[in-house]
Order: C-alpha cells, then structure tokens, then sequence
C-alpha cells in the first residue's frame, strides 16, 4: 500500500548519476537497470529504486521530482503552486502536476523545460519560507497560488489541510487561529481579484467554515 513520506525521509533514496557510477555502476549497468524498471528515472540525471517509487502516493511522486529539481536548481526562483503544496504536505486532490512549478520575481531569468515550469510574479519577504532546506513559498502564499490555478477541489483540500496545520493541535481545535487565518487569506484574494483562474472559488470561500472536500 502506498505511504506517506516526508523530503527527510526522500532525499537519502534519490540519487544521481554521478552518486551511482561512483559508487560502482556503470553507464550501462544504469541504463539497463532503467529499461528493466529495476530503477525509476525521475528526470535527466536523477534516479530513484522502482521499489520505492512504487510506494509513494502522487504527492510523494511529485515530492521527488521536486527535491531532483532542487538539487539542480541555481539563482532565487523558489518552489511553488503544487511543488510547494507537496513540501508544506498538503494534499493534490485528483490532481497530478506533471512538471515542477517555480516562481521568480526576475523575468529575466525565466526559463521553463520539459519537467519545469517557471512562473513571474512578485513575492513579498513573507512570502518565501525554507522547507526542508528547500526555499519555498510561505503556506498562505501556496493556497492563494493553489486557489488561483488547480481545479476547485484539489484547492478546497489543500485549504483545509493548510487550515488544520495552523489551527489543530493534537485533538484541539484552535477557532481564533483558524479565523484569523481565513480573514488573512481572504484579504489577500480580496486584493488580487481579477487574477484568479475562472474556475477558482470567490474571495468569499474562504470566510466560511473549514474547506471539506468528501471522495
């Protein structure tokens, strides 16, 4: 049965090309180990045993693509959207990004590839965190990107999550932290509205009770 893994608990069973030859493999002994689907080829240079691939929910599959792409990553774009979602361990209700999206404020450095998709947009200092040595965007910063862009319910679950780590401790349910922030969140929407996607939930969503999504 697939399980839930931590980027702690990832990155010692992603390993690279270089790691792999330099530990006794050669280049065919890897390429022949990919075709056989003894090993999982994450991207260009990045492998991971089909064993333990094979165990991972979407959001673990997704989480190693990520921490491949970090390793690889130069100059100050930062983990975002879904990529940023599967660090702050939100769910992606029924939804399976296929590339690892990054945000930048430097249009100049903009550069997507096959795995890769770059997005240009301001970020205030709140809006950067470090997650497991990985710079990310601060967890209302993911749901506001989440509720703008994925399709509803993937939005509403990961919303919900991000509220339960705020709010709950342990069986306790703190109300004034939930509602300060959903009063934080909606003023955020509030002040980009026009720039949602079309399908995503109004302003409004978020002064409501807790985000459930049932399925």
């Amino acid at each position: 049965m697939p399980r839930t893994v931590t980027a702690d608990e990832l990155t010692p069973l992603i390993r690279s090309r270089s790691d792999l030859v330099a530990h006794g493999w050669t280049e065919r002994d890897i390429d022949g180990a990919v075709r056989a689907e003894r090993l999982r080829l994450i991207r260009r240079g990045w492998y991971m045993d089909a064993d333990d691939w094979a165990e991972l929910w979407p959001e673990g599959r997704h989480l190693a693509h990520v921490i491949a792409v970090a390793r690889d990553a130069r100059g100050s774009a930062v983990m975002s959207h879904e990529s940023a979602a599967v660090l702050w361990q939100l769910p992606l209700y029924r939804h399976r990004p296929s590339r690892v999206h990054m945000t930048t404020t430097s249009p100049r450095r903009i550069s997507s590839g096959p795995d890769v998709l770059r997005h240009v947009a301001p970020l205030r200092p709140g809006d950067v965190a470090v997650r497991d040595g990985i710079r990310v965007t601060s967890l209302q910063r993911t749901v506001f990107d989440l509720l703008r862009t994925v399709p509803p319910e993937a939005a509403f679950t990961a919303a919900d999550a991000a509220e339960r780590q705020i709010a709950s401790n342990g069986r306790e349910w703190n109300a004034e932290r939930a509602e300060r922030w959903r009063r934080d969140l909606a003023a955020v929407l509030d002040e980009a509205t026009g720039a949602r996607h079309p399908s995503s939930p109004t302003p409004r969503a978020v002064d409501r009770r807790p985000f459930r999504v049932t399925g």
